[in-house]
């Protein structure tokens, strides 16, 4: 089973703006409101999950609707899961690159995001937004 290429596309494209508003919350909390930085990153990256996930559910899967209020809660709940999975290896990989390449966090963190983007795909595609 192959990638869908136009999905693949609207999936990045669906991710990029989440990471837009996920930089913009972290920014306007910490710039703006005065808050940590750990504080306003827990923010940003559940404003991005929530725009990913509705995004994802409008356009990049699209033809799966959930049908129900229980179906998409049970999808909600899958997304949760990998969402954390793939934010821990994110950390791991960024991390690891830091550690040892010994580059600036944000380069390392870009790496990271770039690594988990394939396998982010492949387990929303066949976990979470299943037919």
């Amino acid at each position: 089973m192959g990638i869908n290429i136009r999905r693949w596309g609207v999936f990045n494209l669906v991710g990029m703006g989440g990471f837009v508003l996920q930089i913009g919350a972290i920014a306007l909390l910490t710039r703006t409101c005065g808050w940590s930085s750990i504080a306003a990153t827990a923010v940003g990256l559940e404003v991005a999950a929530l725009h990913n996930f509705f995004g994802h559910s409008r356009w990049t899967w699209g033809e799966r609707p959930a049908g129900t209020v229980r179906a998409w809660a049970v999808r909600y709940g899958r997304y949760q899961i990998a969402k954390t999975a793939s934010l821990l290896m994110n950390l791991v990989i960024t991390i690891f690159i830091v550690s040892f390449a010994q580059i600036p966090a944000e380069l390392a963190n870009t790496l990271a995001v770039l690594l988990c983007a394939l396998p982010n795909y492949l387990v929303a595609e066949r976990l979470v937004f299943t037919r």
